[in-house]
């Protein structure tokens, strides 16, 4: 067969340059046409794929590979075959081989914070089942950024699995063209003997990788492959500290167990991985002896698998049952000794909890409701309760400079047991790969299978800037505040993470909808906000089309704004396919839905909000007005009674109590629980409405004198003229009113959505052809 030429199309995958050769195939640059991205393609050489058997095989074992969710292993898209071959087709990783990391830096650091990956990626894969057989530098990638990624699960199963002799010499010399070792130097005494090989023969392959990363040197030294077949069978290595004094004895004595010739001496992947980060854990409290806090393995250097303050996932075999495939993050906690890392403890919280969202098959907790937990000593047990959750994650994060120390655990609700626990000892630039490393432990330990693109979903990164990053964090923290002093500082913060990130979507998103909400409530005038909201929504989604912030964000103009009711519906619907969790979709799409008569569905729509977001106040007032417009009052009367319930300070339930006593017609017990509404600190938007009703029943001293309150607040700031426009009804003035409701629709104000299920309680106002000539004009639906 020919070589591929560039341009060459596979399936719907076009070749664009070589990357590679050896004899496991040649490894192809290529465009995925139909997602438009690059993606690695090996086409594997006729030879093995002409048994139909192996080929058989290795379809199997390559669908088990690309289920395999882990950071540290090369994500399989797709096998197939054509005239050319059979191919498989794998991300594509930019970096270098281990091979070439060996030659160039050996240093302790490196192998223990190579090798700790490489073992939690077999570790991942033995525990599915899956045994690599092929385990050597060549098949190991290091990112730029120091991520390990290891290469060709499936592949090894093209071989005959009892090779051995001449034959695994034949196979050697197949494997790696013109290079002496071959995959011979790399394999176990019973892969040599012919025996079949289980998941500790990878464990000795990577004993030997580790071997030569800490030494440069092979554990066993021959000059033929035969040479090395009856060397891995017979010989005793040296001691990895005869070539390397300075390597302690733990991890000297931890690769010499590796190495055992008798397989049930040998650690697990689980095992290794445990050692190694304990290993770096008194590493880095011997070279940070300043801190007031040392890390140091129990047990002096002695191997012991227990760590301080740790445990890994491997050494929890707690079975967690399917009910809990939900979960809720609560806020880190803060143990920096400078409080302002709150920010930064909030924000690592809040990006895991919006990774694990992006999941169909896990529900979670919105971060309004969990956070509402922040600094309050509460029962895990009653947060599962309260939140609807089978588990939930905790952690803290000591922030010291560049140094970072985060702990995390994943805790079972019905037993109060971890699932799953770990404590990171990083620098400041690892923060995305320890977010990767959380969330995909998260998902391993709730037994959770990510579907298509959900892996890169929960992965996707969007700026490897770590000043832009934080910025970022601190205006999330300061938008969480829900304040209006809170929203425009968010803003300060999102502008300057720009300026570092100029294509830094969330940021672009976090300004529209700190905006979206100041604008909506008259905290800022339009004129102002609009241009803003416009051009950071448009700039969202030109720079990331697939993120589920940017499409919210530019659906919330469309919606509450343009009023283009047909593209907000379509914008929401893909908002909640980017991110089934997404709870202020659920419920702005919900008062949509409303606005559209789709009563079942909006009525669906709002309660799986109320279940995302079950303690986010906010949340029960949108969903409430959503089936208010419905004419769902009880319902609408229910989310009043349980925010008065859960808050009884806060406005919100009296001002929905009071609004359903007006529809009902029952004026004092409106006006009266309006009252309270306005005592709590209501917004002049509950003043309105309680002028209204000081108007409608006569009560016109009271009435005029909110209206004087408000247009003296409108002459400090910016104030909606709907609100003025409300009490001038109820006074009688409605010239007045339509000069004020004209000048609203001018500005497109978003409150006129509601406004013809207000004005359907206005006695007299409600068959004003003018009003009719309006809500025409607004286009909401019949």
């Amino acid at each position: 067969m020919d070589e591929l030429q560039p341009n060459t199309t596979l399936s719907h995958y076009r070749i664009v340059a070589k990357l590679g050769a050896g004899g496991m195939g040649e490894v192809w640059l290529a465009e995925d046409e139909r997602l438009d991205r690059q993606v690695a393609l090996k086409l594997l050489p006729a030879e093995f794929t002409q048994d139909a058997g192996r080929v058989r095989r290795f379809g199997q074992e390559a669908k088990a590979a690309s289920a395999l969710n882990h950071p540290n292993i090369i994500t399989v898209y797709d096998i197939g075959q054509s005239e050319a071959g059979h191919f498989i087709v794998m991300e594509l990783v930019v970096g270098r081989t281990l091979r070439a990391v060996i030659a160039e830096d050996n240093s302790l650091e490196t192998l223990l914070t190579l090798g700790h990956q490489m073992a939690r990626a077999l570790s991942a894969a033995h525990a599915a089942g899956i045994t690599h057989r092929d385990t050597k530098p060549d098949n190991i990638m290091v990112r730029n950024d120091g991520y390990v990624k290891v290469l060709d699960f499936g592949l090894a199963r093209l071989l005959p699995a009892t090779a051995n002799g001449e034959e695994a010499a034949t196979l050697a010399q197949q494997t790696t063209p013109g290079t002496i070792m071959g995959t011979v130097a790399y394999m176990s005494p019973e892969q040599t003997r012919g025996e079949t090989v289980n998941h500790l023969s990878d464990i000795f392959a990577l004993g030997i990788v580790l071997y030569e990363l800490a030494t440069r040197q092979h554990p066993f030294q021959a000059d033929t492959l035969v040479g090395y077949l009856h060397a891995i069978t017979l010989q005793t290595p040296a001691p990895p500290q005869q070539w390397q004094p300075k390597l302690s004895a733990t991890l000297n004595d931890l690769l010499l167990r590796m190495l055992a010739k008798d397989a049930s001496q040998r650690p697990t992947a689980s095992e290794v991985a445990q050692a190694l980060q304990a290993i770096e854990r008194g590493e880095i409290a011997r070279a940070q002896s300043v801190e007031s806090e040392t890390m140091i393995l129990q047990g002096g250097s002695e191997f012991n698998l227990q760590v301080a303050g740790s445990a890994s996932t491997g050494t929890l075999k707690r079975e967690l049952s399917t009910s809990a495939q939900s979960i809720a993050v609560l806020p880190f906690a803060n143990i920096s000794a400078d409080e302002e890392n709150e920010y930064f403890c909030d924000g690592l919280a809040e990006e895991l909890l919006n990774a694990l969202s992006k999941i169909e098959a896990l529900h979670v907790a919105a971060r309004t409701s969990s956070f509402s937990f922040k600094g309050k000593e509460t029962d895990i047990r009653e947060i599962g309760q309260k939140l609807n959750v089978g588990a939930v994650l905790e952690g803290s994060v000591r922030k010291s400079g560049n140094r970072l120390r985060i702990t995390a655990q994943l805790i079972n609700i019905s037993d109060g047991y971890h699932l799953w626990s770990e404590r990171y000892d990083r620098q400041m630039e690892d923060i995305f790969d320890i977010q990767d490393e959380i969330s995909l432990a998260i998902v391993d330990a709730l037994k959770v299978k990510l579907l298509g693109a959900e892996k890169a979903a929960v992965t996707k990164r969007y700026t490897d800037n770590l000043e832009a990053y934080e910025l970022y964090l601190k205006g999330r923290f300061h938008y969480g505040k829900w304040t209006e002093e809170g929203l425009k500082k968010s803003v300060e913060f999102f502008y300057q993470a720009i300026s570092q990130e100029p294509n830094f979507a969330p940021a672009y998103a976090g300004v529209v909808n700190a905006y979206v909400f100041l604008w909506f409530y008259g905290l800022s005038a339009p004129d102002e906000s609009i241009p803003i909201i416009k051009s950071a929504a448009s700039r969202a989604v030109a720079i990331d089309n697939d993120s589920a912030e940017s499409q919210f964000a530019l659906t919330r103009m469309k919606f509450l704004y343009e009023w283009d009711w047909s593209g907000a519906d379509r914008g929401f619907r893909r908002t909640l396919a980017l991110n089934p969790n997404h709870a202020e979709a659920h419920e702005q799409y919900a008062i949509l839905l409303a606005v559209l008569g789709r009563a079942d569905e909006a009525i669906a729509m709002g309660n799986r909000a109320l279940e995302l977001d079950p303690l986010f106040l906010n949340t029960r007032i949108s969903v409430g007005f959503s089936f208010w417009i419905l004419g769902q009052y009880k319902r609408f009367r229910e989310q009043g009674e349980k925010l008065i319930e859960f808050a009884p300070d806060f406005f919100g339930g009296y001002w929905q109590i009071g609004v359903e006593c007006w529809e009902k017609g029952k004026y004092e017990e409106a006006i009266a629980a309006l009252q309270k509404s306005v005592a709590c600190g209501a917004t002049p938007m509950v003043s309105a409405y309680l002028g209204y009703l000081y108007g409608l029943t006569g009560k016109r001293d009271e009435a005029q004198k909110i209206l004087d309150q408000l247009q003296e607040l409108s002459a400090q700031r910016h104030l909606l003229p709907f609100e003025l426009a409300v009490v001038n009804v109820g006074l009688g003035e409605l010239d007045r009113a339509f000069e004020l409701l004209e000048t609203a629709y001018e500005q497109r104000a978003g409150i006129l959505i509601y406004f013809k299920y207000i004005a359907k309680m206005m006695p007299g106002f409600r068959d004003e052809s003018r009003l009719t000539n309006l809500l025409r004009r607004i286009g909401l639906p019949e």
